[in-house]
């Protein structure tokens, strides 16, 4: 980071408040390079640049305000925002495509009509304890049987390693 002052002197406090302020820009996870921030003061008007450069771009920011301090302020601010919208253009430049695939795929399918395939699994005759027997280690995984106790289908499922949940429809 290079600190210039046009008719004025960059005190030590000056430099400090500029380095806190500009890693406020760190949360934005880009690396600013060649970062020059020039400070100037014309009469009553206090003005700043920064000029820097990201991913191979040049940014560039001006403000100016009646009080130096102010004027870094929003210096870093509108460099924010400009930072911001440069990774929202790159996050949104993708997005496009992925809509045009969707829409291309789903008239489509809505052509061409849908068939269900019905698919009717065996059904034994269980104590639940067998049913927990025959129950998959993996999550997810069903029993469907017919309760020896009440006559009723019923359905064994795993949800995680140690719960499994007995549906009752």
């Amino acid at each position: 980071m290079k600190i210039t002052g046009r008719h004025l002197v960059v005190t030590p406090a000056l430099r400090q408040h500029i380095e806190n302020r500009f890693e406020r820009l760190a949360r934005y996870e880009v690396k600013l390079s060649h970062l020059e921030v020039i400070l100037g003061v014309s009469k009553l008007q206090h003005s700043a640049e920064v000029v820097c450069t990201m991913q191979g771009r040049r940014i560039q920011a001006k403000a100016s305000t009646g009080e130096m301090y102010a004027t870094i302020d929003e210096l870093v601010d509108r460099l924010g925002v400009q930072i911001r919208k440069h990774k929202e253009r790159q996050a949104d430049h993708k997005e496009p495509t992925k809509r045009s695939v969707r829409k291309i795929l789903r008239p489509a399918i809505r052509k061409e009509e849908e068939e269900i395939e019905v698919i009717r699994p065996a059904r034994a005759v269980l104590t639940l304890e067998e049913a927990k027997r025959r129950l998959d280690p993996l999550p997810g995984s069903l029993v469907v049987f017919t309760s020896l106790s009440s006559g009723k289908v019923q359905i064994l499922q795993r949800v995680d390693r140690d719960r499994v949940v007995l549906i009752d429809p």
